[in-house]
């Protein structure tokens, strides 16, 4: 008993102080409470402060649940959180993304997606919030019609697009940089 004890201690002791360098997340300065980023010393790629950033999000994941937020529409946040941060201005930053294939769920209104999952929507939030910082949000009209969604059920802050390669394709020929996970 007394060297499982004393075995027990050394490891407490030893042990947890890996754990207590966990890096926590930090939200800010544009989104506090979606976008969270890590501190990072000693970095050797930094945008210059002056930089213009365009960057179209090609979206079509899908939450492993109807109750989770789509964490790709939160990538958004983060990537507006992290280079202002690191002092771009955020007139110069300009993003837009597009939902299709699985993800064309998350471009539902509250009462679409209530009908369907017995829910509101989990993204409702993080869209306005991107809305409200001048964020282009579509969905693949292709998409839309291939799951029945009509646009009278998509939130008003998402456009209905012709398709998603026709988003991706025009954003690129406008130069803005492809992002997809």
């Amino acid at each position: 008993m007394k060297t499982t004890f004393t075995v027990i201690i050394f490891f407490s002791l030893f042990h947890n102080p890996c754990l207590g360098q966990i890096p926590k997340p930090e939200y800010g300065p544009v989104f506090y409470d979606a976008g969270a980023t890590y501190k990072l010393e000693n970095v050797d790629f930094v945008p210059d402060s002056t930089a213009v950033l365009k960057a179209v999000f090609d979206i079509d994941f899908m939450a492993k649940d109807s109750l989770s937020s789509n964490s790709l529409i939160s990538s958004l946040h983060r990537y507006l959180n992290v280079h202002v941060k690191s002092g771009i201005k955020e007139s110069n930053i300009s993003l837009a993304f597009v939902l299709h294939g699985a993800s064309t769920k998350d471009a539902l209104t509250n009462e679409a997606y209530r009908r369907k999952y017995g829910i509101d929507n989990p993204n409702t939030n993080l869209i306005k919030t991107l809305s409200a910082h001048g964020v282009n949000m579509f969905i693949c009209g292709q998409s839309a019609a291939y799951n029945g969604i009509s646009k009278s059920e998509i939130l008003p802050e998402i456009k209905l697009a012709l398709s998603a390669m026709t988003v991706l394709t025009i954003y690129q020929s406008e130069g803005y940089s492809l992002i997809k996970f």
